[in-house]
Parts: C-alpha cells; sequence; structure tokens
C-alpha cells in the first residue's frame, strides 16, 4: 500500500520589493489564506540583484531538491518569477511530477523593449522542450502597470496549449488576491 502524497504549491515571487504589503506577498497571504491542505514553499529570491535569471534558478532547483519528486508540485510564477520557472522548465529535465505551471503578470522576454534582456529570453521552440503534462496558465490583469497586456499574447503564440486568464483589474501584484486561481490549485 503507497503512502499519502501531498500537494506542493512553489511561488517563485516577482522582482519588486517584497514586503508585508508589497510584491508577491499580499497575493500569497491571500492565497494560504483561501486554500488547506497544500504544503507551501515561499522561498527568497534574490531581487537586490536585478533580473538575472543564473541567480534566481539556484534558489528554484535548491527549493526543488526539498520537495518529494513523487508528490503533485504547482509552480506559480508572479513576473519575473514566471520567466524563471518557464525558462528553467525549457532548458532541463525535471523529474518532479509537475501537474500545472501558473504565471502570473510574468513578461515574455524578447516581446518588448522594457524586458528584452538576452539572458533571459527562452530558447527557440521553448513549447516544445516543455513537458506536455503539465497545464500551463497566465493570468494577468488589463490595468497592469509593470508588465504590458501584450505580453499574455506573446506567451500565447510561443506556448499553444496556454489557457490565458485576463482580469479586469488586479494591476500587476493582484494584493486582493485573484480568485479564478482557486479552482486551478484545488483540482
Amino acid at each position: 500500500m503507497g503512502g499519502m502524497t501531498m500537494k506542493h504549491v512553489l511561488v517563485v515571487h516577482s522582482a519588486s520589493e517584497q514586503n508585508y504589503d508589497s510584491g508577491s506577498n499580499p497575493l500569497i497571504r491571500y492565497l494560504k489564506s483561501q486554500l488547506q491542505g497544500i504544503e507551501w514553499h515561499t522561498p527568497s529570491f534574490p531581487r537586490e540583484d536585478g533580473q538575472v535569471y543564473k541567480n534566481w534558478v539556484k534558489v528554484l532547483t535548491e527549493t526543488l531538491a526539498d520537495i518529494p519528486e513523487e508528490d503533485e508540485l504547482i509552480i506559480i510564477g508572479h513576473s519575473f518569477g514566471g520567466t524563471v520557472v518557464m525558462k528553467y522548465l525549457t532548458e532541463n529535465q525535471d523529474t518532479h511530477h509537475i501537474s500545472k505551471v501558473v504565471l502570473i503578470g510574468s513578461p515574455f522576454f524578447g516581446c518588448d523593449d522594457k524586458f528584452s534582456a538576452p539572458e533571459n529570453k527562452l530558447k527557440e521552440h521553448a513549447e516544445d522542450a516543455l513537458d506536455s503534462k503539465i497545464i500551463l496558465y497566465h493570468i494577468q490583469s488589463e490595468d497592469d502597470d509593470r508588465v504590458n497586456i501584450s505580453h499574455q499574447d506573446c506567451w500565447r503564440q510561443h506556448f499553444k496549449g496556454l489557457n490565458t486568464i485576463t482580469k479586469k483589474e488586479g494591476k500587476h501584484e493582484f494584493h486582493q488576491g485573484i480568485e479564478d486561481l482557486l479552482p486551478i490549485l484545488e483540482s
């Protein structure tokens, strides 16, 4: 008889300042208050070093090493955190049971001049390298004040199986939470 597996949610926060009432923290608090029976992983990423993939991926891989591979894992990447997650998953063979990846207001590097650093761009045909079992979501607000809503279309162009949720409001940080995210994490 097999042991009971746990559902894990790993949150890779945004590159903005992470204080009690800023960054990804209000959204994380909202999700934790609404969802029970989940093992949450919310490590701190080196945002003070800027949006540098190689610095962030080190923390990501260290955190993944602490999560049992056989347990279900959902990864949420907020803003640059989502870019890091997708670059990692399309450039590495990960053996975790990742059921879903949820990008929230994540920039697609190369979509515009603001987000164009070559070291953060995904490789050509990145979709082909993503495990086809992973259900992929991108949630963004039309009033996003940091990442233009056009990035959602750029993600959609490069990942044909992407499920998109476009909110009328919520700005970039969704401090009031994202109700549409709850059933994604629960199911």
